[in-house]
């Protein structure tokens, strides 16, 4: 009887686990925000992405170290996407520094980093509307101290480093660590969402 037990159990673990690849997280399509992209024209998110498998993150324009690098293994995923003829996927880097990152600031950065912007957005919008949009995605962003450089404030956040998949209905799939991206990881779950 014992072994029976531990038999069931053994299967409905198979079973569960082999049944979802990753657990449906936080359901982001709950709320809408009015965003704008790098060309000043409004965004819905995430409606406008719904029926999409979105790859998503949070940067800053100023930022020294993590958001270059996380933006570019996004531009590369976003090549390898391309190269394999996925066109399902839509990439948005949103910024939580939005006094600084105006829709002309963002479109240089998208420029210098020579982005294919035809499903990559750079997003941003009002303080409240992206700080309620980082408390949805569980995100940490913290202001560091403001000092002055001539009449420019200088300040720098500490956030975290991630990259957020988001299926088809708006729900938050997995997360990945967006600096040191396994890009591999990502177009595997993106295919699997896909399918």
């Amino acid at each position: 009887m014992k072994y029976l037990f531990r038999f069931i159990i053994f299967i409905t673990i198979l079973f569960y686990g082999c049944s979802r690849r990753f657990p449906e997280k936080i359901n982001i399509a709950r709320n809408s925000f009015v965003l704008l992209n790098q060309d000043s024209s409004n965004v819905n998110f995430p409606f406008d992405y719904k029926g999409k498998i979105l790859v998503a993150t949070f940067i800053y324009t100023n930022c020294p170290d993590i958001c270059p690098m996380t933006t570019y293994n996004m531009q590369q995923v976003q090549k390898k996407l391309e190269q394999k003829n996925i066109n399902n996927v839509q990439f948005a880097a949103i910024s939580f520094d939005p006094i600084r990152d105006t829709p002309s600031i963002l479109k240089d950065y998208a420029s210098i980093r020579g982005m294919n912007l035809n499903n990559f957005s750079f997003l941003t919008g009002n303080k409240k509307s992206i700080y309620s949009l980082i408390k949805n995605f569980n995100f940490l962003v913290l202001p560091g101290d403001t000092t002055q450089v001539g009449t420019n404030p200088v300040y720098f956040f500490t956030h975290a480093d991630k990259i957020y998949l988001i299926d088809q209905q708006g729900r938050i799939r997995n997360e990945y660590r967006g600096s040191k991206l396994d890009k591999n990881k990502l177009l595997s779950d993106i295919k699997y969402l896909e399918d």
